[in-house]
């Protein structure tokens, strides 16, 4: 019996030995992280801002309840009352302990945005959660709703593809990163650089000291062309429909003022409470994430016809004062094809045909034309091509031919292909930014202009387009833009309902076939039609006539911009 109690004292005196003295060094280290915490110091974002200085997108501070898992001990109880504090369940709480560990010592957040008196009581309670902390940074937040959500854009968290991808440029685990609209476009100058702080805690996890910080360095502001007044009140007019305004300066390409609807907030992707109505969002069949304005691709109806009428004057195809008779429809083989007015226009010139959207006048001009010189003039204008504007996911959208159709059909060009595409028709497809740098070159007779959103990035000023000059003759433009002052100005132009008393208007209508579900409606046109300043373009999915609700929401935006001192 002596010798086991001796045996198991000296076993004893061993452990003691290589606890105390030969892993003193490994305990010591164990103790040390347990002492020394570090917590990470969210970089905020750098603001957006309108023309004037109005708050597009900018940070608040929010809360979130995170956990160290190598210090997070509490037992099932424990587990309980967390949940009630956080209102999450506890199967949910268990999973996110679980599924979003990433390592011992990196803070793993169970609940984000609870609010600040949650993250006061909670606080308040840390001694019976240890591990438990609340940190605090700077979230995304948009003051403006469902108003510019498409120019602004959101932000998400960065996936693990994307992480790959971007770690050497800076990007960390549960970083931020723009997913649309400026916020994706401008994302490294926005998203600032994080830093961090070193802090020692007691044995039950509350602060002694802070050891060490390294301050986060905030992203670049950011300044668009934008207007959210006009914005705003554009957005009110196209509550009831789906479709794209863009609102142009004429002189210099900038964009004051972007709409597409259907539209979102972009404040429910960050949002602890915005799952669902992301969820929800994603699944609507009329795409409200899609940026119309820029990235849907429509059939233009007539407001193509300027086109048409430019290569049709300028290769000489037909001449300015040139009559062609309208009966209300155009023969071709076995098919006939209508003019919108059944009576007819009877005879008339280039830009009485203009004025009249005359469908029988550009069937037989774009005959004569052909379709080698149409596909030209709408590659000079930019068709099939990007405009250039700072913003992401923009469509290119199609401008056909015989080697398109022959590619992409495996079929050859007919005539009929023709006289349909002459009035913006059959296969082409555009955007309305595209239709609004084209209403602009005319505008400028001449001058294609690259769109753009953001002037300065912090100080810096980055405002400039890429001008280039269309090879079209300035007696071209006379005629063509002769026929868009008189679509508004006269009685009978197809335009009239976009004129305003003491605003000097031009503009296109057009009224696009769609399909069984009805026809799209455009307006475009731009003013004063002496010497332009703004170029404006309304679109209206299944809107009907052009001539109708696209044109008195024009004039609507024409005064307004009158109101705001832009004509």
């Amino acid at each position: 019996m002596k010798i086991m109690i001796v045996f198991f004292f000296i076993a004893l005196v061993i452990c003691l030995f290589y606890i105390q003295c030969l892993q003193s060094y490994h305990y010591s280290e164990l103790s040390k992280r347990n002492r020394i915490r570090l917590l990470p110091l969210i970089a905020p974002r750098g603001n957006i801002y309108d023309r004037n200085g109005k708050l597009l997108a900018g940070n608040r501070l929010a809360f979130d309840c995170a956990v160290i898992p190598q210090e997070f001990n509490v037992d099932d109880k424990g587990l309980s009352r967390l949940s009630g504090l956080l209102e999450l369940s506890e199967a949910d709480l268990k999973k996110k302990l679980k599924e979003d560990f990433v390592a011992p010592f990196i803070p793993l957040i169970i609940k984000k945005d609870i609010g600040k008196e949650t993250a006061i009581s909670i606080s308040e309670r840390s001694v019976d959660f240890p591990g438990l902390i609340i940190q605090t940074y700077p979230t995304r937040h948009y003051p403006n709703s469902n108003v510019a959500g498409h120019i602004a854009g959101y932000v998400g968290k960065i996936s693990e593809e994307e992480l790959d991808v971007l770690r050497e440029y800076g990007y960390k685990p549960m970083d931020l990163v723009g997913r649309g609209g400026i916020e994706f476009y401008y994302d490294d100058y926005l998203k600032g650089e994080s830093g961090g702080m070193q802090i020692e805690v007691d044995a039950k996890g509350r602060e002694l000291r802070v050891l060490g910080i390294r301050e986060p360095s905030k992203g670049r502001d950011i300044t668009t062309t934008i207007d959210i007044e006009l914005e705003a009140f554009i957005d009110s007019l196209l509550e009831e429909h789906n479709g794209a305004v863009v609102v142009m300066d004429a002189e210099d390409g900038e964009v004051i003022g972007l709409v597409s609807k259907p539209d979102f907030n972009p404040n429910i992707f960050v949002s602890s409470s915005g799952y669902r109505k992301v969820t929800d969002l994603l699944g609507r069949s009329d795409y409200p994430l899609v940026n119309r304005a820029i990235s849907g691709t429509y059939p233009p109806g007539s407001v193509f016809k300027i086109v048409t009428a430019s290569a049709a004057l300028d290769s000489g195809s037909i001449k300015h004062d040139e009559q062609l008779d309208c009966k209300g429809s155009y023969a071709l083989g076995y098919r006939t094809f209508s003019c919108w007015k059944k009576s007819g226009h009877k005879l008339q010139t280039m830009a009485e045909g203009i004025k009249n959207s005359c469908n029988v006048f550009f069937y037989k001009a774009g005959r004569k034309t052909g379709v080698d010189k149409i596909e030209h003039f709408a590659a000079l204008y930019g068709f099939g091509s990007k405009s250039g504007i700072d913003l992401p996911y923009e469509s290119e959208g199609i401008v056909p031919g015989r080697s398109w159709k022959k590619r992409e059909k495996m079929e050859k060009w007919y005539e009929g292909d023709t006289v349909n595409y002459a009035i913006g028709q059959g296969y082409l497809l555009v955007t309305p930014i595209q239709i609004a740098r084209m209403i602009n070159a005319l505008a400028l007779e001449g001058q294609m202009i690259s769109p753009f959103i953001v002037k300065k990035i912090g100080d810096i000023d980055v405002s400039g387009s890429h001008k280039s000059w269309l090879n079209i003759s300035g007696g071209t433009f006379n005629v063509i833009k002769e026929g868009t002052r008189r679509a508004v100005e006269d009685d009978q132009g197809t335009a009239k309902h976009a004129g305003v008393p003491g605003i000097e208007i031009a503009g296109k209508t057009g009224t696009a076939q769609a399909g069984p579900a009805g026809t799209h409606a455009w307006f475009a046109g731009y003013s004063p039609a002496g010497r332009p300043k703004i170029s404006l373009v309304v679109f209206l999915e299944y809107g009907g006539s052009g001539g109708d609700k696209p044109c008195k929401i024009a004039a609507k935006i024409f005064k307004k911009l009158k109101e705001l001192d832009y004509l």
